[in-house]
């Protein structure tokens, strides 16, 4: 008697195999995309929330974005940097640089009475 694997025996494992393969890889693929994309918007939500404060200690500088519909202002990320209002080594998930590396801004827009704080890299 001999032991060992008929090439039946192997072909259906090879199916198999390929089988596991197809249905898992999409399934790592979109996690690995998903995550990417939180990773972003948690990103923004801390820049914009740097912004946020920034506008907030200095009310006095900003009264006409508050009041004003469509008022807009733009804020330097540079000035939250060094404000204190943002560590400089933020990075970027989408670009893979530093907030000091990017020089972006945060524009501020008075839409109805709603302060909307939007970034740009």
């Amino acid at each position: 008697m001999k032991k060992g694997f008929t090439l039946i025996e192997l072909l259906a494992i090879l199916a198999l195999l390929g089988v596991i393969i197809l249905v898992t890889v999409p399934s790592i693929i979109s996690t690995n995309k998903t995550s990417q994309e939180n990773n972003y918007k948690q990103f923004l939500e801390t820049v914009e929330t740097a912004a946020e404060i920034y506008i907030e200690t200095h009310a006095d500088n900003y009264e006409n974005l508050k009041t004003t519909y469509n008022a807009v202002e733009t804020i330097p990320i540079e000035r939250l940097i060094n404000g204190d209002y943002i560590d400089e080594s933020i990075t970027n998930p989408k670009t893979n640089k530093t907030l000091n590396e990017e020089s972006g801004s945060v524009t501020v827009t008075n839409e109805n009475g709603t302060l909307v704080y939007t970034y740009n890299s």
